[in-house]
């Protein structure tokens, strides 16, 4: 049985653990809404009555819902919770993928000795997270991850669906076909215009029929209307890159500027290295230009690191050689691939250097755990300080 978690708008909720005057207030995460391009991260519930979601523009946000309480991101905070959160799944299970921020997936196969059955075992997990975190989740169990997923969609907010074995047709059945992850609104619409509007439909059509209708995506839909359709519970520790990113609010030529910006993306991708215990061996450099040609740049090194100075450098300087217009940029994007193990191989002349500079390293790392990441800026990142 595949488990599947969704940490009930996780954003709004860990706000509302900083101030509890919020709860109950319709209240959306995401950018000023006198910004052009600020979008909604997170909606609470009580703002989707009034129609808001996330991915909207900011403004048509507001003006929808007047009374929307408008919280920026904190993203170090949100950071925190989630691996809280992960820690509480792998103390279920040896096998656990993190999908994302707040979601993740978990095989609950051999566990039924230390937890009970799957019903068992979820409110488990449900009271686990609770008391780690104070947060809500909602937790999906099936046979096959994207079944539990529908399951966790249909129990929200704050609930827990298990579906026995051999009900996954049953349960799937009623159920619209946008229900189905991966199906959006032009899919659906498709769909509809074959009269397929609700999944019993997809699964009384057959195999055969999709598949010479919609080739490989119709297979794939058929196998989901019955509930065959298996996605493998991946753990984390396969993971091969780790990136960021940023959009401008407003597009900029300032290199100065850049170079603080792209200083503080590769902290944090090398905080997360880190924190996973990996190094990469490849730096990767993305820039956008106002009118979107988007440029990209990669340096595969000699040898693996996670070190800020030494992985910056390299970006930097992939930075400096991509800007060759005369253009302003509205993004700018630093990723780390090729992964592997922390291990450190000992240099007779130079291990001091290195442990003195790894010892500060863990000192910046302690200290922004503790009061968070804008606490401490280090290196070309200082210029930020200046209000930029």
């Amino acid at each position: 049985m595949i488990a599947h978690v969704d940490m009930d708008c996780f954003f709004v909720a860990v706000e509302r653990l900083k101030d509890s005057s919020l709860k109950g207030r319709p209240m959306a995460v995401g950018g000023d809404p006198a910004e052009g391009r600020s979008v909604v991260t997170s909606a609470s519930y009580e703002a989707r009555e009034f129609g808001v979601h996330a991915a909207m523009p900011m403004a048509v946000a507001v003006r929808r819902c007047p009374g929307l309480v408008v919280m920026p991101p904190d993203f170090d905070l949100y950071d925190q919770y989630h691996y809280k959160v992960k820690e509480v799944l792998n103390a279920f299970s040896p096998v656990v993928e993190m999908t994302s921020i707040d979601e993740g997936y978990m095989d609950l196969k051999g566990t039924e000795r230390l937890w009970g059955p799957p019903m068992e075992a979820g409110e488990r997990i449900h009271w686990a997270i609770k008391q780690a975190t104070q947060l809500d989740c909602t937790i999906g169990i099936a046979s096959t991850g994207t079944t539990a997923k529908i399951a966790s969609e249909e129990a929200k907010p704050n609930g827990l669906l298990c579906l026995p074995a051999g009900t996954e047709a049953q349960f799937l059945a009623p159920l619209s076909v946008g229900a189905i992850p991966g199906v959006g609104g032009k899919t659906a619409a498709l769909l509809e215009s074959f009269g397929l509007e609700y999944i019993h439909q997809i699964a009384s059509a057959g195999e055969s029929l999709m598949v010479s209708t919609l080739g490989a995506t119709g297979r794939w839909l058929w196998r989901t209307s019955v509930g065959l359709h298996e996605r493998k519970v991946t753990p984390e520790w396969r993971r091969k890159s780790i990136s960021k990113e940023v959009t401008f609010r407003t597009d900029t030529t300032d290199r100065e500027y850049l170079t603080a910006v792209l200083h503080i993306l590769m902290e944090k991708v090398c905080r997360q290295l880190r924190r996973e215990k990996k190094k990469a061996r490849t730096v990767s450099l993305k820039l956008r230009y106002e009118d979107f040609e988007t440029i990209d740049r990669f340096q595969t090194l000699s040898q693996p690191d996670n070190r800020d100075p030494s992985l910056f450098s390299v970006a930097k300087d992939l930075m400096l050689s991509a800007i060759t217009r005369r253009v302003a940029i509205r993004l700018i994007g630093v990723g780390l691939s090729n992964l592997t193990g922390s291990g450190h191989q000992t240099e007779l002349f130079s291990e001091k250097r290195w442990l003195k500079e790894w010892n500060r390293l863990q000192a910046i790392d302690r200290t922004r755990r503790q009061f968070g990441f804008n606490s401490l800026l280090a290196g070309e990142a200082i210029h930020l300080a200046n209000g930029q």
